[in-house]
């Protein structure tokens, strides 16, 4: 069955769906969200009680035997302030025992924008499952913003809301501020802050990792950056770099705030640490 839209206007193109096609394609959406009242889903942190209103310039499309509505032409799905907009949007539903439905998975394509409060999604594609709570993107241009950093990856970027972690692989890249992390595959750990916004305290890299702040460029195998303490540890072949001088080891802890570096040949303290440091260029001696 396809209900046909007009590319005018959006609100032609819902008007064209009737009371009955516009209800369904909003009230679907209510039950499988309805049991997951206190979720964080990017669809709408703590508002998944409510119904979600899609929106599209060149009509919403019900495929019945296929158990899909799309969405098409600058597609806009809003729940309470959280809001997905792409240039197709495809939801997936299936039938429930009690004769009801219920939305399973939604997918986004082309120009992929998810925004709630203190957070931005951008990528090519996105699909969300809402049995597991993961959000999968993938394209170009993959990024997370919030407040205060900046996460962007090169092959994925995956939310999962149970853990509530972000998973950046490929060249992923942390920012806040003027410090740097980069890393192969980079791990996020968010908590919720009373105001509903996610805040990132925590950053795992794993593979070729790079550690730069104003004064210190740092390399290694693994990282952790505790964004609460202020201290990165970096393990597996480090090289501390300040100034011309250079430090390598097998451990190595930085505090940015107090600017403290300690270096070890292992992370228990023992083993050999090399350092090279360059006399200043204005001394005399030799």
């Amino acid at each position: 069955m396809t209900l046909p839209g007009a590319a005018s206007s959006r609100r032609r193109a819902l008007a064209v769906l009737g009371g009955f096609a516009a209800a369904a394609v909003t009230l679907r959406l209510r039950p499988a969200i309805a049991e997951q009242a206190q979720s964080s889903d990017p669809l709408g942190p703590g508002q998944s009680h409510l119904p979600i209103q899609i929106e599209a310039e060149q009509g919403i499309e019900w495929r019945k035997n296929e158990k899909v509505y799309i969405a098409r032409g600058n597609a806009t799905a809003t729940r309470g302030d959280s809001v997905v907009k792409a240039d197709t949007l495809t939801a997936h539903y299936r039938n429930k025992a009690d004769g009801s439905t219920e939305i399973f998975e939604v997918e986004a394509d082309g120009h992929v924008r998810m925004t709630s409060p203190g957070r931005t999604v951008t990528g090519d594609h996105a699909v969300y499952n809402l049995d597991q709570r993961v959000l999968k993107v993938t394209g170009r241009s993959l990024r997370i913003d919030t407040d205060k950093e900046t996460l962007t990856a090169r092959d994925g970027l995956e939310y999962q809301d149970t853990a509530q972690i972000a998973v950046a692989r490929g060249n992923a890249v942390v920012v806040q501020n003027d410090r740097q992390v980069t890393a192969d595959t980079m791990t996020g750990h968010f908590e919720r802050q009373a105001d509903g916004k996610l805040r990132l305290v925590r950053v795992e890299a794993d593979g070729n990792v790079q550690i730069k702040t104003p004064n210190t460029f740092a390399t290694g195998d693994k990282g952790d950056y505790d964004i609460n303490k202020d201290v990165m540890t970096l393990t597996g072949n480090v090289k501390v770099t300040n100034g011309q001088n250079q430090f390598n080891g097998e451990f190595a802890e930085v505090n940015v705030q107090t600017g403290v570096s300690r270096l070890s040949g292992g992370s228990n303290g023992s083993g050999k640490v090399k350092s090279l440091i360059l006399p200043s260029s204005s001394s005399t001696n030799p």
